[in-house]
């Protein structure tokens, strides 16, 4: 008999379903997504801003031109626009309006763009179109020189599944990509996603390129927080397979001295690996990775739920042995080993869970009321 261990209390440590790039962080919705979702959305000339008003000429309507009393002006009362930060006469402007309020009125916002975002906005594609159709427009802006651009062309992309950014790999510009994920200029929280595409490369020479750059990163020395340091770790792992994570292994996750975060990036990128690019590494040698995180007491809750979702039951002592440690007493820690002897089928389970309830009756039953329960059996 069998259980499942996705309930609410794991999930809180770190079982989730990814839908959008796995290594981005929150990322906003791109200026096209604003765009096809809004009611009215379209391109114009700022003419002038008189008496608590704006003044603007209509160059391209997107959407909702029914919404509008005339196609060629606009008029529109400051009190309305809930976003014009910076906006002066004479500009360019995308121009937005979404319902809200009882009223149904609208609040417009007004996103100023010079004649180069202009354009791109101008041409970009309907979001309503395939991915493999889409982001190859946005490829090509990928770390563009016009910060908007750049910052744009990079939402699409992490707003992507990560199905959706391989089916335009031959697209990607891996040279730009391979200065962006070094240039200290850049923003971090684009790390994870760069990492992510380079892994991605297909010919001999963009793969043998970007796995110099990835592991000058993670053999890098740093002090403090790396954002998106997951990806980095994803894409070189795509890039090596086993190899690359006996390297890995070196590095982070079984050198005592490596910091937690890295080991938790670390643990992102083996789950990326298992969960979306089967057959890069033998499961064997990733569940052999996921356990040398149980040595450690932050990151040993979300190793032992991750080592229970991929069935693996032959680290059943290693895990129970926990429950016994002083540095592993901690609630989360309690929970995740009842939980994998829940999930284990093996007899030895059932056994070594009987004699933690006869050890600590109140640890076990704390994690069991925190709904480390069955789910469901087999």
């Amino acid at each position: 008999m069998t259980y499942s261990v996705l309930s609410p209390a794991l999930l809180l440590l770190g079982v989730q379903v990814v839908v959008a790039c796995p290594f981005c962080t929150a990322v906003k919705p791109s200026l096209g997504q604003q765009r096809d979702e809004a009611t009215v959305t379209l391109l114009a000339d700022v003419a002038r801003s008189e008496a608590g008003k704006w003044y603007l000429t209509i160059q391209k309507i997107f959407t909702g031109a029914d919404r509008l009393p005339n196609p060629r002006h606009l008029t529109i009362d400051v009190a309305n626009i809930s976003g014009g930060s910076g906006v002066k006469a004479g500009q360019l402007a995308l121009v937005l309006a979404t319902p809200e309020g009882p009223e149904s009125k609208s609040a417009w916002q007004i996103i100023p763009l010079d004649e180069t975002s202009y354009a791109y906005v101008a041409r970009s594609p309907s979001e309503r179109l395939p991915a493999a159709k889409r982001l190859p427009y946005y490829a090509e802006y990928l770390e563009h020189a016009n910060p908007l651009i750049a910052e744009d062309a990079y939402r699409e992309f992490g707003n992507a599944s990560y199905d959706e950014v391989a089916l335009v790999t031959d697209r990607l510009p891996f040279a730009a990509l391979r200065r962006a994920i070094e240039d200290p200029h850049v923003p971090e929280a684009r790390q994870g996603f760069y990492g992510l595409a380079l892994g991605l490369a297909k010919s001999a020479a963009d793969r043998r390129a970007n796995e110099t750059v990835l592991q000058r990163l993670i053999d890098a020395d740093a002090d403090d927080f790396r954002a998106g340091f997951d990806g980095v770790l994803g894409g070189y792992l795509m890039l090596t397979g086993t190899p690359g994570l006996i390297h890995v292994e070196k590095q982070l996750l079984a050198n005592p001295q490596a910091r937690s975060g890295d080991l938790r990036h670390a643990a992102t990128a083996l789950r990326f690996v298992h969960e979306f690019d089967r057959g890069v590494i033998p499961d064997a040698d990733l569940r052999r990775a996921m356990r040398r995180l149980l040595t450690r007491p932050e990151t040993a809750p979300a190793a032992i739920i991750d080592l229970a979702r991929w069935r693996d039951w032959d680290c059943l002592n290693d895990v129970v042995a926990l429950f016994s440690r002083a540095e592993f007493t901690d609630p989360a820690t309690t929970a995740a080993v009842v939980g994998y002897l829940l999930a284990c089928p093996r007899p030895a389970a059932v056994a070594a869970l009987t004699r933690l309830r006869e050890q600590d009756p109140q640890r076990v039953a704390d994690a069991e009321i925190q709904g480390i329960l069955p789910a469901a059996s087999h």
